[in-house]
């Protein structure tokens, strides 16, 4: 299986569009959203009918918790249906062909807006350990941290993101994977275990340059 992985989005339409039609170019599916659809909410409707219609699954992200957990009604009454038609799909950790799918690390809880803030990093060994305990699978993607990242138990991977590459059946993963509002998506095949990065055309920033901002009462990046 080739899963096409779409981390923060944050209403970038077009390069959620150009991502979209290069995973379909190289077949990938299904597609994979890793949270942070949201932004400041102009787009939101825009970013849900694009991913509705290429039938996309995923997970939500802090920037999206305002409007995936139990929305007040004036943030109801904000957004067209459609929105929370998609967000209501979304959950805190979806697994697909033996991966692991999450926002931030999958020892976090999800729904708690500090964590995002003040728990583990991906590169400590803290952080690293813990997400690798908290996962049965051999593979665990996160988004969040609009970087690229490998590590294995045994540490970090020198990889920037800048090319393809293998992730052996021997091992065990924690794959951060860089956003779609700075220019990146991914897709993994689940039988080779090859993961590629892919630069979207037309992009100017590096991953960690996307500008972001708080959701409807879920904070920033």
């Amino acid at each position: 299986m080739r899963i096409g992985i779409l981390a923060d989005i944050h209403e970038d339409v077009e390069a959620l569009s150009q991502a979209l039609d290069l995973l379909r170019r190289e077949g990938a599916g299904p597609l994979v959203v890793l949270g942070d659809l949201f932004y400041a909410g102009p787009r939101i409707a825009q970013t849900a009918d694009l991913l509705i219609e290429a039938g996309a699954v995923g997970v939500w992200g802090n920037h999206d918790l305002g409007l995936c957990l139990e929305p007040e009604p004036q943030i109801l009454a904000r957004y067209p249906g459609r929105v929370f038609d998609f967000l209501r799909t979304l959950g805190p950790r979806l697994e697909v062909d033996g991966c692991l799918f999450s926002h931030g690390l999958p020892h976090w809880d999800a729904t708690d807006p500090t964590a995002y803030y003040l728990e583990d990093r991906p590169e400590s060994a803290a952080g690293l350990a813990g997400s690798l305990a908290a996962s049965a699978c051999r593979v665990t993607f996160v988004g969040h941290f609009h970087r690229w990242l490998i590590a294995t138990p045994e540490g970090i991977i020198p990889w920037d993101g800048k090319e393809a590459i293998s992730l052996g059946p021997e091992r065990r993963y924690l794959v951060v994977v860089a956003a779609v509002c700075d220019g990146w998506c991914a897709e993994y095949d689940t039988s080779s275990g090859r993961l590629v990065p892919h630069r979207l055309g037309g992009s100017i920033t590096s991953p960690g340059e996307c500008g972001v901002m708080g959701a409807a009462g879920s904070g920033g990046r």
